[in-house]
């Protein structure tokens, strides 16, 4: 499943990095100046920089990454990594700019006679803001993208808190704080989301460590609501600062760092 689409796809043209061994590490008021008038973009820059900088810290050189769902976080990926990225997604296969694309949907997990058998093997798999757009068992998509991962391999994983303060609010106010299934089911919205306990249920019921949790406030809200070929003007920073200030539990965003555990470890 790809991605919600962004509006029409990007590529990040950033500074070529000087002759040194340490670059500057992207931020997110570059990721927005890479990519203007993008309200999708300019709302998750500061996730773009957040996750970023975990794959820096996590992912060794040289090592293979897939990024689940093509989008204009795949270049900055590629940049940031200064390597081949590849991509799975509903296009047909075909050879990108940053690696191979392999065509599936992740809904098709439901029935493991129809998984591909024929990609290759990750050392970190990128699951970032897709698991909330399908509408089959976690379970089933987390052991599918199991096989695509060498022996102790990594996923890293970012989807919205169920229970973010703003959902609570609007709960308590007789409001769903959750979208309407869309008409058009190449654009899905949010089937469901997720909170922490049962993330962690997930993952331990297929086998893998977590190895990484914190909840986010890396959205940015002086963004949110811009429509498409809308000019992007920032709205106040009023919930960028209270979710500032919040516990943990209350903010909006979840990124959590799966390694695959080694079969002879696992409970039988």
């Amino acid at each position: 499943l790809e991605r919600p689409s962004p509006g029409p796809m990007a590529t990040i043209t950033t500074p070529q990095p000087p002759p040194s061994r340490h670059r500057a590490r992207i931020d997110a008021r570059t990721i927005r100046e890479a990519v203007p008038d993008n309200p999708y973009v300019a709302y998750h820059a500061p996730r773009y920089a957040m996750l970023l900088s975990k794959l820096r810290e996590l992912h060794r050189p040289g090592g293979s990454i897939l990024d689940v769902g093509r989008s204009p976080l795949t270049d900055m990926i590629a940049h940031e990594l200064d390597g081949r990225v590849d991509t799975l997604g509903l296009q047909p296969d075909s050879i990108t700019s940053t690696g191979k694309h392999f065509q599936f949907e992740l809904n098709d997990t439901q029935r493991e006679d129809t998984w591909r058998s024929d990609l290759p093997k990750y050392d970190t798999i990128v699951f970032a803001e897709v698991l909330e757009h399908i509408h089959t068992a976690p379970t089933l998509v987390l052991a599918f993208l199991e096989t695509l991962l060498e022996p102790d391999g990594l996923i890293v994983l970012q989807t919205p808190n169920a229970v973010a303060l703003h959902k609570r609010m609007q709960m308590l106010a007789g409001k769903n704080p959750y979208e309407l299934f869309r008409e058009d089911i190449s654009m899905p919205g949010h089937y469901r989301e997720y909170t922490r306990s049962e993330l962690l249920g997930f993952a331990e019921h297929c086998g893998f460590d977590t190895i990484h949790f914190t909840f986010g406030n890396y959205f940015d809200y002086r963004y949110r609501g811009h429509g498409h070929g809308q000019s992007v003007r920032p709205k106040p920073a009023t919930f960028n600062w209270i979710y500032r200030l919040l516990p943990g539990f209350l903010k909006p965003g979840i990124t959590m760092v799966l390694r695959r555990r080694p079969v002879e470890s696992r409970v039988r």
